[in-house]
């Protein structure tokens, strides 16, 4: 549905092409701050529940973890730069029905890690028993691996949501918003972008566009608390952290 832009500079909002027989008109634009809100209840009803360990309700889930204000606090932050993006259907009274939200992060300490970055963020999420096990995963793909090493830069983007509303999809959606996501990260001097792959979806489109796998773990092989609560995923088997030079 969805070919490559060639030209160099882009030019946002972005109209996308039609898709034969559906009844929409899909325009890609930056998320502006006044968007955060909005993004966190879409992502609430099409990215957490979709979370491949969140589909083996492992937990008798709190109102804290169905909805994470620590998320909320992430996307508001995101999205007071430039460089997320959101999908919005004006056919469908103008919703959003895509995002990437996306995250550069510069180098400012000697010998810092991803997961040593991510760690602040994890503070919220580990008081909550699915949130100890998403912090474990991450933190195994993320540990000892520098990206800004690895890619010998100083600027770093990170794709840290990526979400389709699924009555969207196999339109190519996600991969088009990671397209223009590593383009924004060109156009602003961005050496790597990476991304934590937990979804056989991600890592498909990654894999895609060229990311390279920096680290994984295999799920029916995870042990957590003496046991393997991630074995019978539907659908999904490997966490990846995955990169790509820009």
């Amino acid at each position: 549905m969805l070919a490559m832009e060639e030209q160099r500079t882009l030019t946002f909002p972005l109209q996308l092409e039609r898709a034969a027989g559906r009844q929409q008109k899909l325009t890609v634009d930056i998320a502006q701050p006044d968007d955060g809100q909005e993004i966190f209840e879409f992502l609430l009803k099409h990215f957490f529940p979709l979370a491949p360990i969140r589909q083996l309700a492992l937990y008798d889930e709190s109102e804290e973890a169905k909805r994470p204000e620590w998320v909320e606090d992430i996307v508001r932050d995101c999205v007071q730069t430039p460089y997320s993006l959101v999908v919005r259907d004006s056919c469908l009274h103008n919703r959003i029905v895509a995002v990437a939200v996306n995250e550069i992060k510069k180098r400012t300490l000697p010998n810092v890690t991803n997961h040593q970055l991510y760690a602040p963020k994890s503070n919220n999420p580990a008081q909550i028993p699915v949130g100890r096990l998403h912090k474990a995963v991450l933190e195994a793909i993320n540990r000892d691996v520098d990206v800004f090493a690895i890619y010998d830069t100083d600027i770093k983007m990170e794709i840290g949501v990526l979400a389709v509303d699924g009555r969207y999809a196999r339109q190519g959606l996600a991969t088009r918003l990671v397209d223009l996501s590593l383009r924004i990260a060109k156009a602003h001097g961005v050496g790597a972008v990476w991304t934590e792959a937990l979804s056989a979806y991600t890592a498909k489109v990654a894999s895609k566009l060229g990311f390279d796998v920096l680290k994984g773990v295999t799920y029916e092989d995870f042990r957590y608390e003496g046991g393997f609560p991630l074995a019978n995923i539907p659908g999904h088997s490997v966490g990846l952290l995955m990169a790509r030079k820009i």
